[in-house]
């Protein structure tokens, strides 16, 4: 089985839209770098015209002939700027601390013992006013014929 996230169901499609799919995408990648013709188009003129660019006291070639030293360098900035990338700090968010039980019953006007007894309920139901206010917290036991007490049904270790 796969483990890659990207979720590929080609094969169930039928001939035509697996078709259509794909001929849509080729055809907004080729949008895509239709885009990019203009810049290739003049990174490519100035590339002929050939001037002597000094980088870091490595000279191109003329003519737009290949330059191991620059490419060496380039290699060389594109990985020292990807380290110094993963060097910056993250921002993490910031972990606030639960409110006390008896903020939440404050606020939902209800008992702190019945707000207790439902997170400990393997299954709880909360009932409602048709105003949408919490009316109480019922404690239910997990139904079913596969459920044993403290089993875990199918999700049992084996």
């Amino acid at each position: 089985m796969k483990s890659t996230l990207i979720i590929e169901a080609s094969d169930s499609l039928a001939w035509h839209r697996r078709l259509a799919s794909t001929a849509s995408t080729a055809a907004l990648w080729g949008g895509w770098l239709w885009l990019w013709a203009p810049l290739v188009k003049a990174a490519g003129q100035l590339a002929y015209l050939g001037p002597q660019v000094r980088v870091w006291g490595l000279t191109a070639l003329p003519a737009g002939a290949p330059s191991l030293p620059l490419s060496l360098a380039a290699i060389a900035g594109t990985s020292g700027t990807l380290v110094a990338w993963r060097k910056l700090p993250r921002r993490r968010a910031k972990l606030e601390s639960a409110l006390p039980v008896s903020a939440y019953a404050r606020r939902f006007g209800l008992t702190e013992q019945g707000i207790e007894e439902g997170r400990r309920a393997t299954v709880s139901v909360v009932h409602h006013h048709p105003d949408g206010r919490i009316d109480y917290i019922e404690c239910r036991e997990p139904e079913g014929p596969n459920v044993a007490a403290g089993s875990l049904g199918p999700f049992a270790a084996a």
